[in-house]
């Protein structure tokens, strides 16, 4: 089994064609290896860009690839692209993180008239990978190369920053510190599995109806002394979730209650609230999130 690490650089570039800025890719690196970690070969090639010809002061900086480089040695997107699915073969894709799938997603769009990467057989998001085996793993804030690095001893600075390759190749240094045969395979997903997964949009349930809506979590109790809240004014669809005037019989108040059922990629998220009656509009007692 060998592995493929990909790295891409990229400008931002405002798109009259969508009226928007895109994360056009200047640049290709990657690094291909066994299990034994021995490098097998590697991929690196510049991307002349087309949506905007001039790079950002700040990608310059970061890169120290400059306008000239690009003009007289890259490539157009079609041809690196074409050039890395034959070199990445049938081998594991890993990126730190998912961005640079994103950018690989939006590029090709941009150019090919599709966001589809079939020419991915299996993918490994590496950042969540090393996070969990590291302990550290958060849904809401990646793990950054850098930091992750020096988590293990690694100095990131025998590196060159913000370079295709050279990011491939600290991203393996990394992973070779971590490499668990027996826990990475659950890490491993299809091309298929990973499209559904970046492009899903979440969503809220508005119809009451709607099978996926369990009843029982309309059931609210009082904050104060814990007691079933007695609807006085039935559930109705408001603001991407559910309403109802509520009564505590013991603590004699009336109550907002608000549920929110949203539908994400991982499965269901439930938030419940209660608010003062005379504090509808402000913050209220959270009354459970799940």
């Amino acid at each position: 089994m060998n592995f493929v690490i990909l790295d891409l650089e990229w400008n931002s570039s405002y798109s009259k064609k969508y009226k928007a800025f895109i994360s056009e890719i200047i640049e290709f690196g990657a690094v291909r290896f066994n299990e034994k970690f021995e490098v097998i070969d590697t991929f690196s090639m510049l991307v002349a860009p087309q949506v905007s010809k001039k790079l950002t002061g700040k990608v310059r900086q970061l890169t120290n690839i400059s306008n000239e480089e690009l003009e007289k040695a890259g490539t157009a997107y079609t041809r690196a692209l074409s050039k890395f699915k034959k070199y990445l073969g049938n081998d594991i894709l890993m990126t730190w993180g998912t961005c640079d799938i994103l950018a690989l997603m939006e590029n090709t769009k941009y150019y090919e008239k599709t966001d589809r990467i079939d020419f991915i057989s299996s993918y490994c998001d590496l950042q969540v990978y090393c996070a969990d085996m590291l302990g550290v793993y958060n849904a809401g804030k990646q793990l950054g190369l850098a930091p992750a690095a020096e988590l293990i001893g690694i100095d990131p600075a025998d590196y060159v920053a913000h370079r295709a390759l050279q990011d491939s190749m600290l991203s393996m240094s990394i992973f070779k510190n971590l490499y668990y045969p027996d826990r990475f395979p659950k890490y491993v997903e299809t091309s298929q599995h990973l499209h559904y997964r970046l492009t899903f949009k979440s969503y809220y349930i508005t119809d009451i109806t709607n099978p996926l809506v369990n009843k029982s979590e309309f059931d609210m109790v009082c904050g104060t002394c814990g007691s079933k809240l007695r609807i006085l004014e039935g559930w109705t669809a408001k603001s991407k979730g559910f309403v109802a005037v509520l009564f505590c019989d013991k603590c004699e108040k009336k109550m907002i209650g608000k549920v929110k059922f949203k539908i994400n990629y991982n499965g269901m998220a439930i938030k419940k609230k209660l608010l003062p009656i005379e504090e509808e509009s402000g913050e209220g007692e959270e009354n459970s999130e799940v």
